[in-house]
């Protein structure tokens, strides 16, 4: 139909914020993109999009058409997904949130195996430590470690996560070993802001202070820190397995470690979860899947 001809180089402007970045996602040229829009502001006979050589602002007629641009580009998507899910098609998109290392690495290599079987799946993964709200985000399933405390949410159990205490034997040589949790408030230990270390013994969980100079927000800067002799560090097993393989790192306080954590898949509650949906989670859960132990 002619008058969606730029819709959706238009919305993929406004949402990208430039010409460039909105044709890297369409998989067209700029120059392409441009002409679009240009082409769907002479036929409206309005501008849509006020261009400088350093950014693209909507103008007032263009936020209000791309408010509606948006709505109609996504009821399409939604009746073309509908049509798929009535032939049982995996089709359309899919959003996912996953933290941290594990979701960059083994959520990541999973979606692009699935995106592999699947070409007409659209997949979206957002990585961050933040904890998505999955229904007011209108995410259609996130991995987490740790059970959620949203009741309407479904949980899929596929894994769990081992919390190791660590250091580098160059550390460890200078500076002496820890037998108990409460001799590391005579170590330097490498912190993220925020972070409680918990420990267990005789069934009880305990937590205690930790403290010193280098602290991060990333867990993989805190293993190169580890290993690099700068102190112990607390992570889980994901970010110090190369590490301790090469033998930069060793494991500590082993007897004292925490249960494991465990990781779920956690999705919306619906009567009718869309098939494509279904199938990624069926794909996930098996893909992710660890030992138990």
């Amino acid at each position: 139909m002619r008058h969606l001809d730029g819709l959706s180089e238009f919305c993929a402007v406004v949402d990208e914020g430039g010409f460039t970045r909105a044709a890297e996602r369409l998989g067209v040229s700029a120059s392409y993109v441009s002409r679009r829009v240009s082409d769907l502001e002479v036929r409206l006979g309005v501008k849509l999009l006020n261009r400088t050589t350093r950014q693209v602002n909507l103008t007032d007629l263009g936020q209000r058409y791309h408010e509606q641009a948006t709505a109609i580009l996504g009821d399409i998507a939604t009746l073309e997904a509908d049509m798929a899910e009535q032939q049982n098609l995996v089709k359309g998109r899919i959003r996912v949130a996953a933290g941290g290392r594990f979701g960059e690495t083994h959520v990541a290599k999973a979606l692009a195996a699935f995106a592999g079987l699947h070409p007409d799946v659209e997949i979206e993964l957002m990585v961050s430590d933040r904890r998505v709200d999955i229904a007011a985000e209108r995410f259609d399933l996130a991995v987490r470690h740790g059970m959620p405390d949203d009741p309407d949410l479904v949980v899929r159990r596929i894994a769990q996560r081992r919390m190791i205490v660590a250091a580098a034997p160059g550390y460890l040589d200078a500076h002496g070993v820890p037998n108990r949790p409460d001799d590391l408030r005579e170590h330097t230990c490498l912190l993220a802001p925020g972070q409680v270390w918990r420990f267990a013994q005789d069934g009880k969980i305990f937590a205690v202070e930790a403290n010193g100079r280098w602290t991060s927000n990333n867990g993989r800067a805190l293993a190169i820190a580890c290993a690099q002799k700068l102190g112990i560090v607390r992570l889980a097993e994901t970010y110090l397995t190369n590490g301790i393989d090469a033998g930069e790192i060793i494991p500590i306080l082993e007897p004292y470690e925490i249960p494991p954590q465990e990781t779920v898949l956690a999705f919306p509650s619906r009567d009718h979860l869309p098939y494509r949906v279904r199938t990624l989670i069926a794909h996930l859960s098996e893909a992710l899947r660890m030992d138990e132990g």
